[in-house]
């Protein structure tokens, strides 16, 4: 299971699993969300821009449950599920 660490800031969190090891910010993480408020289910198009993010957004808590990963962000106080081989397959920085 990967063991997921968030900075005290709460800017980015760290994902890590079998050596593998990932940088996701909360900006990007926000914005990359699949829930039904960000994505449409249907077809996956965007409902919202980058724009209608709070700049401010950090991460306040983040933990597996199984095999998802729960990240909550403030301001909004959202909380957003992730895969983390998704995560893992679009990891940008490390």
């Amino acid at each position: 299971m990967p063991q997921v660490a968030v900075n005290a800031d709460g800017r980015f969190l760290t994902l890590s699993e079998g050596g593998r090891h990932a940088r996701f910010h909360a900006i990007w993480l926000r914005d990359n969300a699949w829930d039904s408020e960000t994505r449409s289910p249907g077809n996956g198009q965007r409902l919202i821009t980058l724009g209608d993010i709070p700049a401010g957004t950090r991460i306040v808590a983040a933990a597996m449950s199984g095999t998802t990963l729960h990240v909550t962000f403030a301001p909004e106080n959202k909380t957003v599920a992730y895969d983390p081989d998704w995560l893992f397959a679009r990891s940008y920085d490390v």
